[in-house]
């Protein structure tokens, strides 16, 4: 495959959504491996689809359920319907005032701020300080240590309290390059954070820590 047909096809997009062939998949890699626009692409279509279902997934598991409360009248039935057609109508105009405003702003044109995480792969102890305009999205460059037998990465933002507020999985193959991480607009308040990396090896399930670097977000 050359760069003329995977821009045709669409192959870093068919390629992540699983449409192609063993054997197109094999080619592909092959390409995109010698290709510095394919493999940019490749990392930038992975981080969109990885963020569009972790802001979906977090919209639908905060939204408020409805609840509908019993009642003894012989309209029950006719009750429970009007019920049912409110919670559809707040379902669809949630989705179109809330989460689909979210997913076409990281589709629209625009600008993204970036930064770049210090001291990784190192001794140092330098703190990475972002100051992100927190209602738009931005991006956090990584340039992942490479380790031997490691087939994923797992790139978190960890709160004070070592709780997961980012989450991105980087195959072993995008992480031989600086790696673009973004980040949703309003995700990440002002304070301090720490920046974890971490791999999981082939056959393995668990995901060994590499290091950890702290991170302030003014």
């Amino acid at each position: 495959m050359d760069h003329e047909q995977a821009i045709q096809t669409q192959a870093a997009e068919r390629y992540l959504l699983g449409e192609f062939s063993v054997a197109e998949q094999d080619e592909f890699a092959e390409h995109f491996f010698d290709c510095e626009e394919c493999a940019r692409d490749l990392r930038l279509t992975s981080l969109f689809v990885d963020t569009s279902k972790r802001v979906i997934a977090d919209d639908l598991r905060d939204k408020p359920q409805p609840t509908v409360k019993r009642s003894s009248s012989t309209w029950q039935p006719a009750w429970y319907a009007i019920a049912a057609s409110i919670a559809l109508l707040a379902v669809i105009l949630y989705q179109n005032v809330v989460t689909i405003p979210k997913l076409r702003s990281f589709v629209a044109p625009q600008a993204l701020e970036y930064f770049s995480i210090a001291s990784m792969g190192s001794r140092g102890t330098g703190q990475t300080v972002v100051t992100p305009s927190h209602d738009k999205p931005f991006v956090l460059l990584a340039d992942i240590p490479s380790h031997e037998n490691i087939e994923l990465y797992r790139c978190e933002i960890l709160d004070p309290n070592g709780k997961t507020i980012v989450s991105i999985d980087v195959p072993e193959a995008l992480a031989r390059n600086t790696v673009p991480l973004l980040i949703p607009a309003s995700t990440l308040s002002r304070g301090t954070y720490s920046f974890s990396i971490s791999g999981r090896a082939k056959k393995e399930q668990a995901f060994t820590q590499f290091g950890k670097y702290p991170l302030q977000v003014n």
